[in-house]
């Protein structure tokens, strides 16, 4: 790489679950930042290790770094990856190609953020299914990861002032108070007000699972995004989403979720001073 290198002065690091498809969504709507349109989770900081290639889809730093060819007159351009924030690579990468990037961090209560990956994974690839969502949780490591190792990494190589957290919980209850922050946070004119109507990638089980297999074919999709009118893509999206049905845990499958998190969460809410009790009972 040369000096003439664009580096992102964003990173949006994760986590995964946790409305980070809404985010980058309401983001890429502003005038003054700049998010390519193919950038869906490059995880180029990924990278290391003989397992980490799951994570990323962009491997070289010229393909990475020439996503931002695009940036004009923007105040702000990036991407946003959630598995940044899993990966026992992504900090230092980050901290080596690009130390000055502001990140972004999205963090869910645990239990939820689990019972959605479950979901997600009963629905695209049929995974677990006719497995209970504790027994799932109990043995699947990616649904019981959580969130003080991987943040831990972050904050030892970046300081606190370039690390902004946000809640889902804040996320969905104001979805336009919270992006406003995040503007700020990126040096953007905080009083565009994107059209925060929309929740990207919603949870659920699908009522029609034919139906869904139809619409989330990667092959087609990929192929329609070039090819099928933006007013037709739109139709299809909401019919997708139509089609799913909203999933919800009963109190005592949570109180015996909640306890699979409870160490991870109360050192968490040490590390980043924030209250965090109401993941443990709510």
């Amino acid at each position: 790489m040369n000096g003439s290198v664009r580096k992102p002065s964003f990173l949006g690091i994760g986590a995964s679950k946790a409305g980070t498809s809404s985010l980058r969504h309401y983001l890429k709507q502003h005038p003054e930042i700049f998010i390519p349109d193919d950038d869906k989770e490059p995880g180029y900081f990924c990278r290391g290790g003989d397992d980490s290639s799951i994570f990323y889809r962009i491997r070289t730093p010229e393909a990475y770094f020439g996503m931002f060819r695009g940036v004009r007159d923007e105040k702000a351009w990036g991407e946003i990856t959630p598995h940044y924030l899993d990966s026992p690579y992504a900090a230092q990468n980050i901290r080596d190609e690009a130390p000055e990037a502001r990140l972004i961090v999205s963090l869910r209560n645990p239990v939820e953020r689990a019972f959605s990956l479950y979901q997600m994974n009963l629905r695209n690839k049929n995974h677990n299914r006719g497995v209970p969502f504790l027994e799932a949780a109990a043995r699947d490591p990616w649904m019981q990861s959580a969130y003080f190792e991987g943040l831990s990494r972050f904050y030892r190589l970046f300081p606190r002032e370039q690390i902004l957290l946000v809640l889902f919980d804040e996320l969905s209850a104001d979805p336009a108070g919270t992006v406003r922050r995040v503007f700020a946070f990126l040096g953007v004119g905080p009083d565009f007000e994107p059209d925060v109507s929309k929740v990207v990638n919603p949870g659920g089980l699908p009522r029609s699972r034919l139906l869904h297999l139809a619409l989330t074919n990667r092959t087609s999709r990929r192929v329609g995004r070039h090819i099928v009118p933006m007013s037709v893509q739109n139709r299809l999206e909401r019919l997708k989403n139509g089609n799913l049905q909203v999933q919800r845990l009963n109190p005592e499958e949570r109180r015996e979720a909640a306890a699979l998190f409870r160490d991870d969460i109360l050192r968490t809410q040490d590390l980043i001073g924030r209250d965090l009790s109401g993941w443990m009972y709510a």
